[in-house]
């Protein structure tokens, strides 16, 4: 898929309040990352259609690379979900953005009853239901309305969604009253973000079009006016805070990572995870030993509960 500036749509209002008064927060690879001077919300101002979107993910994001980081991170993701619900109880549990469905594997290891994912890449979906043999769905709307969930957890997706807000309404749509909606990603206020400045390897305009804060993520959840907090968590994996130390110990030379599209597309195809092993292993205990009950880490997870 061609994936030149000149086929992006030009966003000229806020997609969470809809303001039209924007500051070119960044500019990366060509694309404007925005501010909105009226909520605070940073947004990839020059995005693909949304068919061209949905065909990216659905007809590639499957090499080796993802598959490692998503074993990694579904250790790290099992650890926040077993401090918010130390027994599962046989909780029904929907994964949207499921992957190769790693997590639903251990979550259903774990007590938990039916579990299910929402997975656009065919060939993450189709690993997830033969090899895993978990209940993968291609899209929301494939799952009935009526057919609600105890728990609904989104982990590093909503950043890869255009129209957040929407998401959000869709998604509680499939919880039952009382229960519980879990969102994670990245917190681009947090002192790794200040620290990297452009360079924090999180910047990636084409697939990331949506940049939260702490404040401009609940600023979002509460205002979709059927969610209420529970509570909140957050860390800084150990590999940015590497990063971290070594930008300021080398003045900005090395550590920081400045964004090239097509370098990272093609440096994907032909590798794996970096420190793959190093980073299973250290990861097992790592967000036990650095989370924390606020929201100044870099990774950050907000409970919410239906009302």
């Amino acid at each position: 898929m061609n994936l030149h500036v000149p086929e992006f749509h030009a966003r000229n209002k806020c997609p969470l309040c809809h303001a039209g008064d924007l500051t070119d927060h960044l500019v990366l690879d060509n694309i404007r990352i925005a501010g909105c001077r009226a909520c605070k919300f940073m947004f990839s101002r020059d995005t693909l259609p949304a068919v061209e979107i949905d065909r990216f993910y659905i007809d590639g994001y499957h090499d080796q690379r993802h598959m490692d980081g998503q074993r990694v991170n579904a250790t790290t993701n099992l650890g926040l979900l077993q401090h918010f619900f130390p027994d599962f109880g046989r909780r029904s549990l929907l994964d949207i953005g499921s992957g190769y469905g790693f997590l639903l594997d251990k979550v259903r290891s774990n007590g938990a009853g039916r579990v299910a994912g929402v997975e656009l890449s065919n060939a993450q979906r189709n690993y997830s239901a033969q090899q895993l043999r978990i209940e993968t769905h291609g899209q929301m709307d494939d799952i009935p309305r009526d057919d609600k969930f105890d728990i609904v957890t989104a982990f590093e997706v909503i950043e890869h969604i255009p129209a957040p807000r929407e998401f959000i309404v869709r998604a509680c749509e499939q919880l039952k009253t009382g229960g519980s909606l879990i969102i994670g990603t990245d917190n681009f206020a947090s002192g790794v973000v200040n620290s990297l400045g452009h360079q924090f390897p999180k910047w990636i305009p084409h697939e990331h079009v949506s940049f939260f804060t702490s404040t401009t993520l609940r600023q979002l959840l509460e205002g979709c006016g059927t969610l209420k907090l529970a509570g909140v968590r957050s860390y800084t994996p150990w590999e940015l805070l590497a990063r971290q130390i070594i930008f300021r110990a080398t003045s900005g030379r090395r550590g920081g990572k400045t964004y090239s599209y097509e370098t990272e597309r093609s440096a994907d195809s032909e590798r794996g995870y970096r420190f793959f092993s190093l980073r299973m292993a250290i990861n097992r205990i790592w967000f036990k030993v650095a989370s924390a009950p606020n929201l100044n880490g870099e990774m950050m997870y907000f409970h919410m509960i239906k009302q």
